[in-house]
């Protein structure tokens, strides 16, 4: 009877920890993809290095891109999916603000005198806020990057 139940205890243990390695590899497999507006056609390749043309979104479509880095990004698109090289976009939900978002480092030469930035959204409190590039006073180019979003009291 005492054997019996150690079976039980170290079978229930097995059981508890394959489900623990399984949750974890299936957590491990999954890239995470948000939904954008393609501002700018973009091409779908087969590999990052652009090298067989898979094919082109039109400007204006809808499409999931994950963050990979800042040139190119993983895409889906309708049955495609590939790599697309500094692609132009806009976050789907806030695309009322018309704010765009690109991989590409632009060295933009402003000659406005003041440092100015927009931010991409409204937000509510926490979060990131995706900046546009923008030039400074002193005539430097800050490149566009993610910051905390300011908090509302």
């Amino acid at each position: 009877m005492l054997r019996k139940i150690k079976i039980n205890l170290i079978i229930t243990k097995m059981k508890k920890l394959l489900l623990i390695l399984l949750l974890f590899v299936l957590n491990s497999c999954v890239t995470n993809y948000y939904f954008v507006n393609i501002d700018e056609d973009a091409s779908i390749y087969t590999s990052k290095e652009g090298t067989e043309l898979i094919a082109t979104i039109p400007k204006g479509s809808g499409a999931y891109i994950n963050s990979s880095d800042k040139k190119t990004r993983k895409i889906k698109w309708r049955n495609y999916k590939g790599w697309v090289i500094n692609p132009v976009y806009s976050n789907a939900s806030m695309s009322n603000n018309s704010t765009n978002y690109t991989s590409q480092s632009s060295s933009s030469s402003s000659s406005s005198s003041s440092s100015s930035y927009k931010s991409s959204s409204k937000t509510s409190s926490g979060g990131t806020v995706q900046v546009k590039g923008y030039t400074r006073k002193n005539g430097t180019y800050v490149q566009p990057h993610t910051r905390s979003a300011p908090r509302r009291k």
